[in-house]
């Protein structure tokens, strides 16, 4: 894999590790309602509005989100009117702006009406502070995007509803990755003296295909966070968070999040979460990035210990990309903040990028080094085995060293990839490599100049020279 697109990918990684930490509140008791804000959040920025989560500062009775400037509390309650309940504590409204107003309350699109009845009831009786109004209600209760049960089904995995939300969700991480690789790729072509249409299109291909691999990543990974996945996990990352102290969990936290800084239990959590998500959204990357492998294992065009060693690569490159990117996230944003026009989000950017080129990078190549000791590539035995047919050949068909330089490079202009394997699912690899390489030695000599032989007195007259040449002169 290229570095340019091994650096995508390890974006995406990293992308997908946060929104896997951000929906592991799906799995709580009310993770539905959670689920709900997240849903209605991404459907407000799908439609252009200037639309913000704000809910994680914890702060008491806080909002939500804040959409276009106007603060909103999500209640995905059972019933319109258990919605509205949820809102007050000793029969006063808990949700208020600075100036005293109520915040809008989002239900969901089914319960809307009688989440509004709900309101007004409670208008009418007086427990709503500076509304006197009952036709107020409307303006108060908010109409979700979507309903209670699909709120739920978002939650959950394997339905409809979370994957079509795990979908659109992970459109924003692919448009990232694909353009951090595509970008990439162009450098690297123009900076390698290509024409400029040349590298533009290779980018757009590089781009197309790191962007379809952290979309599907980033899906399979989300649906992952909803199953047990996410508790098994849960012991062994805390562990590792544990034996890291908490000053290189907070280190860790703040150079990885925005926002303000976080320190002590908050910060070992969200370091624990991000660990969890990069493991599980590693794994599902080298899935997706060696599904083609499994394929041509089906097939038989690849032997198991090439799989194996494929895949073993692989998912060390992808881990050592994310380490990278984690460390180098965090020491770019420590640099970042102490340079006031850079700030620790372009620090992070910086560093990140850099840590996944340089660390994805070592961790592949140091791998392969290794596996290449035990297990020898199938492409390797393949390219041998054509060595020593191409050997046999050039001496059955008399060729001359420039006709030797043309089938090799007639050779060369083949999908070798794909040719070789093809070889190795062969049931007679040594006649599939003879019929691979016959027809271009054909074609050196039929373009021979044509030999006219000589005579037979021509050789005769010839033959008696040599001999006379050979005899020594008379003494």
């Amino acid at each position: 894999m290229k570095k340019e697109e091994r650096t995508g990918i390890d974006v995406g990684v990293r992308g997908s590790a946060e929104n896997y930490a951000d929906n592991v509140k799906f799995g709580a008791e009310r993770g539905h309602g959670f689920a709900a804000e997240q849903a209605n959040h991404l459907k407000d920025v799908g439609a252009g509005k200037d639309a913000k989560l704000i809910g994680d500062d914890n702060a008491k009775n806080g909002a939500d989100r804040l959409v276009d400037g106007v603060k909103i509390q999500t209640k995905y309650c059972k019933t319109g009117s258990k919605c509205i309940s949820e809102c007050f504590e000793n029969s006063t409204f808990r949700y208020l702006n600075s100036d005293g107003t109520p915040m809008q309350i989002e239900v969901p699109s089914d319960k809307y009406d009688s989440a509004v009845q709900a309101m007004e009831n409670r208008i009418r009786n007086g427990q709503i502070p500076g509304v006197s109004d009952s036709g107020k209600a409307k303006e108060i209760v908010r109409r979700g995007a979507f309903t209670y049960e699909q709120a739920r089904n978002i939650a959950r995995f394997g339905t409809i509803d979370s994957l079509k939300f795990d979908a659109r969700n992970g459109i924003k991480l692919a448009g990232t990755s694909m353009g951090i690789s595509a970008a990439l790729s162009f450098a690297v072509a123009v900076w390698n003296g290509e024409d400029w249409e040349k590298a533009l299109k290779g980018a757009c291909h590089t781009g197309l295909k790191v962007g379809g691999i952290a979309w599907v990543s980033s899906v399979v990974a989300a649906q992952l966070g909803r199953t047990g996945v996410e508790q098994s996990l849960r012991g062994a990352t805390n562990w590792v968070v544990k034996g890291m102290g908490p000053k290189a969990a907070s280190w860790l936290a703040s150079g990885l999040r925005s926002g303000n800084s976080i320190y002590g239990a908050a910060a070992a959590n969200h370091v624990s979460k991000l660990l969890r998500g990069n493991i599980v959204t590693g794994i599902a990357t080298t899935l997706v990035i060696s599904s083609a492998d499994f394929v041509r294992l089906f097939r038989g065009r690849v032997s198991g210990a090439q799989v194996f060693k494929n895949v073993t690569t692989t998912l060390v490159g992808v881990a050592g990309g994310t380490g990278g990117w984690m460390a180098g996230a965090a020491a770019g944003a420590v640099v970042g903040s102490a340079v006031p026009v850079v700030g620790t989000a372009i620090g992070g950017i910086a560093g990140g990028l850099l840590g996944a080129f340089t660390g994805g990078t070592v961790a592949s190549k140091a791998a392969k080094t290794i596996l290449d000791e035990f297990i020898e590539d199938d492409a390797r035995e393949m390219l041998t085995l054509v060595e020593k047919v191409f050997g046999e050949l050039a001496s059955d068909y008399l060729l001359n060293k420039d006709e030797a330089k043309k089938v090799i490079q007639s050779f060369r202009e083949r999908d070798l990839p794909d040719t070789l394997r093809k070889m190795y699912a062969d049931t007679n690899r040594e006649d599939f490599a003879r019929r691979l390489l016959e027809p271009s030695m054909e074609k050196q000599a039929k373009n021979r100049k044509l030999v006219l032989l000589p005579s037979d007195e021509e050789v005769l007259q010839k033959t008696g020279q040599v001999i006379e040449e050979m005899i020594p002169a008379a003494s």
